[in-house]
């Protein structure tokens, strides 16, 4: 096989991926709330998982244009059966006479093609929401993951020194302090209240 379908496949495979037994493909909200119990498990899936809804929303996008260029080669057919049909009829030909012609002749046909064509613009408007969420998960585990270490290795109010003013500190045992984990959960709830509403 060469290179882009072992890619393929392995975009496909990763839809098996999961975080606490909850896989990539039922795409369950619960795989975006980042908890710090979990942190390590988030940070490890993230690649995998922007790849495999990347690539699904990237098939969707060319099934969508491939419909698009369909109904544009069947329109512009149909269109020019219209204006002949108009032509031999002793009609004027012009546009707007072309373009009724053009509708009452395949006004079932063009409700079908519509509702084909948003149907796929559903999917890959759903999917690009999808996507921009996992996207979002990545700035939110760097935030939660930047917070959680200075809190780690701050022991004496200095954010990244011990005690002593060096960098040889070592984490400290209780490390989130309830405010510490209430501004994380803020940032987080902003981040999706954002992503929801763009």
């Amino acid at each position: 096989m060469s290179v882009i379908e072992n890619i393929t496949e392995a975009c496909e495979g990763l839809g098996q991926v999961d975080l606490n037994g909850i896989s990539l493909e039922s795409a369950d909200p619960a795989l975006l709330k980042v908890t710090e119990e979990g942190l390590d498990q988030h940070v490890s899936m993230q690649p995998g998982a922007i790849a495999y809804y990347g690539s699904l929303l990237k098939d969707a996008q060319r099934r969508h244009a491939s419909l698009k260029r369909a109904y544009d080669r069947w329109e512009k057919k149909q269109f020019a059966l219209a204006k002949a049909s108009l032509m031999s009829g002793g009609g004027k030909g012009t546009v707007q006479d072309i373009e009724a012609r053009f509708v009452v002749d395949n006004e079932a046909d063009i409700e079908k093609w519509e509702e084909n064509l948003d149907k796929h613009q559903l999917e890959m408007d759903t999917l690009h929401v999808w996507y921009e969420a996992w996207r979002q998960k990545s700035f939110s585990i760097r935030e939660f993951a930047s917070i959680t270490e200075d809190e780690r290795w701050n022991s004496s109010g200095s954010v990244g020194r011990n005690g002593n003013g060096d960098h040889s500190g070592t984490p400290q045992e209780n490390s989130l302090s309830p405010s510490r984990i209430a501004r994380v959960r803020s940032i987080i709830k902003k981040r999706k209240h954002s992503q929801t509403t763009a």
